[in-house]
């Protein structure tokens, strides 16, 4: 019923028959420090996926080229971070600019924002902040131990805040 019921508020106020394709393209991949206990990307599990640097921006610039021949129309940038640092998210911000001068949607999910941070990516033009939820509440310390549900409700209030769309969704 919950599905159906999702399902008539979309097609009230979205076509139907319409897909948005979005790109997603992983900017700093693995070493993070979470114990997300789904996440091959966290570095206390041995996956196989190594603790890459951050990609230049003009790689990036390059994948959202190829993204928007393919059709895209956004591009979500994605990072293996508990959060982001400020010189991280400086870099950040150029590649959210390079990629809206592309005339791209922008979205990024790089863990949890500390004060100031969505601030900052709204003004560089970063259109949607990706951040899942993970698990029930009462289920929460099951599947991560290095955060609470609550951290992750402070980012997204704080993405609200700054006036950037939230794109979360559950694991």
């Amino acid at each position: 019923d919950l599905l159906y019921r999702a399902h008539c508020a979309h097609r009230e106020n979205f076509d139907a028959n319409a897909v948005q394709l979005s790109t997603l393209v992983s900017i700093k991949t693995g070493g993070c420090p979470e114990d997300c206990g789904y996440c091959p990307q966290a570095a206390r599990y041995h996956t196989g996926v190594d603790n890459e640097d951050m990609l230049a921006l003009d790689a990036v610039v390059a994948a959202a080229r190829v993204a928007k021949q393919n059709g895209a129309t956004r591009l979500c940038m994605g990072a293996a971070w508990r959060g982001p640092k400020e010189r991280g998210l400086a870099r950040v911000i150029a590649m959210v600019k390079a990629v809206r001068g592309l005339g791209m949607e922008t979205c990024a999910t790089l863990g949890m924002l500390k004060e100031g941070q969505a601030e900052q990516l709204k003004s560089a033009g970063l259109d949607y902040y990706n951040h899942n939820l993970d698990t029930a509440p009462e289920f929460y310390g099951e599947i991560i131990t290095t955060r609470t549900q609550d951290q992750r409700l402070d980012t997204l209030a704080k993405v609200r805040e700054a006036g950037i769309h939230v794109c979360c969704g559950g694991i």
